[in-house]
């Protein structure tokens, strides 16, 4: 049985790849830009341009099961290879937005869920909140000046570290009952941006100042409907849960967890 990856360069399809080869499955990954991609050794690696219903049926020949990012484009010509190819279980990479359409991340989330479950195809939906590697963001400043520079401050996430939503994409492929379901996911605790920091500054054993952004200085760093949803949010604790653990039955990583596992991109 072989498992195919797509969107290998982003941190969850190379969490996936890397845990599938660590359990001794054979994987393809497949990238957009496969001469910048590196992957394990023992990984096949192919080009994939989902506009090209060729490089599609290329990518999924001889595929069972598939962990795919949510692009909407070339949608169409995925759903027909899969179909040809026999694949008998996907699970798609979406975000917890699309429980909204009104949302407008939701939206571009929602252009893939729909179709997907429209086709009849064996599917499980991830929809993760916010990613602790988000945080990567900061990481520049961090290296440079031990300082980070974000809008917000009180703001609350439940950062879900993306070894675990790599871990409930494995565990939901290997197991046919998760299919047709769609899974919410959090990190296992609310945390403020400053709370975030503060981890990060104790991985590192180093002090990290936080200086606070107005507006329309942090919109030349994130998305304006993103600043919109933390405006509207306020300092309020985010719902926590449900966590990977309700796929993997393994407690959830922290973000203190996440700031050490990462303390070399920051050092």
């Amino acid at each position: 049985m072989t498992y195919l990856v797509t969107g290998v360069r982003g941190i969850v399809g190379r969490a996936v790849v890397d845990q599938l080869r660590a359990a001794g499955k054979p994987v393809r990954a497949a990238s957009s830009r496969p001469a910048d991609t590196t992957v394990p050794d023992g990984v096949e690696l192919v080009g994939l341009d989902p506009t090209d219903p060729g490089s599609v049926t290329t990518a999924l020949a001889g595929i069972e099961k598939v962990f795919c990012y949510a692009a909407a484009e070339g949608i169409d010509n995925f759903i027909d290879a899969a179909k040809a190819a026999g694949v008998a279980h996907i699970v798609l990479l979406s975000s917890i937005a699309a429980a909204s359409e009104h949302n407008p991340i939701g939206a571009g989330h929602l252009a893939v869920e729909n179709p997907l479950r429209a086709s009849g195809l064996p599917l499980t939906v991830l929809r993760p909140g916010a990613f602790a590697a988000n945080a990567r963001t900061w990481f520049p400043t961090i290296r440079a000046d031990r300082v980070v520079r974000v809008p917000f401050p009180g703001l609350q996430l439940t950062p879900i570290h993306e070894d675990d939503i790599a871990a409930a994409a494995v565990t939901a492929l290997d197991d046919p009952s998760h299919a047709g379901k769609i899974y919410p996911l959090t990190g296992p605790e609310s945390l403020s941006h400053r709370q975030q920091v503060a981890a990060i500054s104790a991985a590192l054993g180093e002090p990290i100042e936080l200086i606070e952004l107005n507006y329309e200085e942090a919109a030349d760093v994130y998305y304006r409907p993103v600043l919109d949803m933390w405006a509207e949010a306020g300092t309020q604790p985010s719902p926590v849960g449900p966590t990977s653990q309700s796929i993997t039955g393994t407690p959830a990583r922290t973000f203190a967890q996440w700031a050490v596992d990462h303390v070399n991109d920051y050092r």
